[in-house]
């Protein structure tokens, strides 16, 4: 574990101890204000051994990690520190460092990884900045003397990384691809909503998002793959109908004829007649 390193003139008083008793959904440890610092410094890599949310308020710097990733930074960028990668950040020469962070750990923190919290985009960039801060500084003031107050504190945390998520821009490779091969799978694959809780979205902004990359909606999407393997199906086996819609996720073979004849203009049954099969 470390501090971020202070001037010598100036002793760490911007660092808050958080800690509390421990809850199941995880303990605030630490957080603070601290301006004119030098983060972790830029010499070497560290390893935190615990979660932490770093808000650059003012100046600027960078960010890099053994994983290769190196940015630059700037007022209004959030870097989330993983608890098992190395990294480091600070200002660099002729830089100002002035930032708000907050520490935490607990395995309810772990489950943000299955929704979006990926180390392999450490660095965030926050839609509004005096908001976040406003953020921040509220957890800094939260009491965590006793059990209720730990509990509060640690899910004001999670809230924040659920906006955060909710927020952050995912890059295309981060979630279409995958949700593409998802959303065409067979009766036990994800729904649309679970698929969006999968990458930290709403479902509205997961279909308004999916909508504007592909031209259609998760639902729509969805349907039409499915349509394609029931096709394939239809083409390559004798399998009944039910049989079919059952392991493509139609409620029955009724819903999925009436489906398939919408997208392809013939029946099922007409559509294995043509290509050499039959029922």
């Amino acid at each position: 574990m470390y501090f971020p390193v202070m001037p010598k003139d100036k002793p760490p008083a911007g660092i808050i101890p958080l800690s509390g008793p421990p809850n199941p959904i995880g303990n605030a440890e630490f957080g603070g204000h601290l301006s004119g610092t030098t983060g972790t410094g830029l010499s070497q890599f560290r390893v935190y051994g615990m979660y932490a949310l770093v808000l650059l308020l003012g100046g600027g710097g960078r960010y890099r990690d053994r994983r290769g990733i190196d940015r630059r930074l700037s007022p209004g960028d959030l870097v989330v520190v993983f608890p098992e990668h190395p990294h480091q950040y600070g200002p660099e020469s002729g830089d100002h460092w002035d930032e708000v962070f907050i520490a935490f750990k607990g395995a309810a923190f772990e489950g943000w990884r299955s929704h979006g919290l990926d180390p392999s985009h450490p660095v965030w960039r926050v839609d509004s900045l005096p908001t976040m801060k406003r953020r921040f500084f509220k957890i800094l003031r939260m009491a965590t003397t006793s059990l209720e107050d730990s509990t509060a504190a640690a899910s004001a945390i999670h809230s924040l990384i659920a906006d955060l998520l909710a927020q952050r821009p995912l890059a295309r490779e981060d979630w279409l691809e995958k949700s593409k091969q998802l959303l065409g799978g067979g009766s036990d694959s994800p729904t649309p909503q679970e698929i969006a809780g999968m990458f930290g979205m709403s479902h509205d902004h997961f279909r308004k998002t999916f909508k504007a990359a592909t031209g259609e909606s998760p639902s729509s999407f969805r349907r039409r793959r499915r349509l394609a393997q029931a096709a394939l199906m239809l083409k390559r086996s004798d399998l009944k109908l039910d049989m079919i819609a059952e392991s493509l996720g139609f409620c029955d073979g009724f819903h999925l004829s009436k489906a398939f004849k919408a997208e392809y203009g013939k029946s099922p049954a007409g559509f294995r007649s043509d290509h050499g099969a039959s029922l």
